[in-house]
């Protein structure tokens, strides 16, 4: 008997469900609980069929990173829609950074292990081509919002700055501000102290103000815009967290 050919449409919808599965675990026991073999113990399909889809652990965790990273692309483009002045559509794009880092925090956190655990490099060729490719299309729009930005005076480049350095400036200190509030803060009086958004703001304003980017910080009302482009643009993730934190408290 001829063995069964799956569509492209099945196959995507296999490898979902291994997906989704393989984040359940890493939701309920973490990260270092995820393995090839409990992976295959709760799915229907034998390990042969799931190393057909994934070479490794870390691949699959680079897939998990790949979607996460495909919707904050997505999420991007939506920020750069607000109807504001290009520091405004700036902010709109960290802004809408953190409430996704918020609305889904396990997804967040998986990808901060592939960035730091050298995940990449253990993952399929074709998965870092994709984790490349989706790279791209997630920073293409930020380049070209920051390149208009400049060439129509409305912010300086220090000298001897590409535009890619400033866009990963940037990106620095939204992950690292991310990084270091969202996780248990605790243990660390200073850190108890603050607050992710509120800090978030605070820091890209400075470097912001650093690049004279107009309006200056001290020129218009910031946390007006904040709200706006909460209710404007990311309603959804807003929605979310509100209903991840009523979960927190039945």
């Amino acid at each position: 008997m001829s063995p069964k050919i799956f569509s492209r449409q099945e196959k995507d919808a296999r490898e979902q469900e291994m997906l989704n599965c393989a984040k359940e675990i890493i939701r309920s026991q973490g990260e270092a609980a995820l393995t090839i073999d409990k992976l295959v113990k709760l799915l229907p399909y034998s390990k042969g069929t799931v190393y057909n889809h994934f070479t490794s652990k870390e691949d699959i965790m680079l897939a998990i990173c790949n979607e996460h990273m495909a919707q904050v692309a997505s999420l991007f483009s939506r920020a750069l829609t607000f109807k504001g002045n290009s520091r405004e559509k700036a902010l709109a794009v960290h802004i809408g950074s953190l409430l996704n880092a918020q609305a889904n925090p396990q997804d967040f956190m998986i990808g901060v292990t592939v960035k730091t655990a050298g995940c990449t490099s253990k993952a399929s060729e074709a998965r870092r081509q994709q984790h490349q490719q989706i790279e791209i299309s997630l920073l293409s729009p930020i380049f070209a919002h920051f390149k208009t930005s400049v060439e129509a005076g409305e912010c300086v480049l220090p000298e001897g700055m590409e535009i890619e350095q400033l866009a990963f400036s940037c990106w620095s200190v939204d992950f690292g501000t991310q990084i270091l509030l969202m996780g248990n803060t605790d243990t660390c009086s200073l850190r108890s102290q603050l607050d992710t958004e509120r800090e978030l703001v605070n820091s890209i304003n400075l470097m912001q103000d650093g690049m004279c980017w107009k309006p200056l910080a001290k020129d218009f009302d910031w946390r007006a815009s904040v709200q706006r482009i909460k209710t404007e643009i990311f309603a959804p993730e807003v929605a979310e967290i509100a209903r991840l934190a009523a979960l927190k408290t039945d």
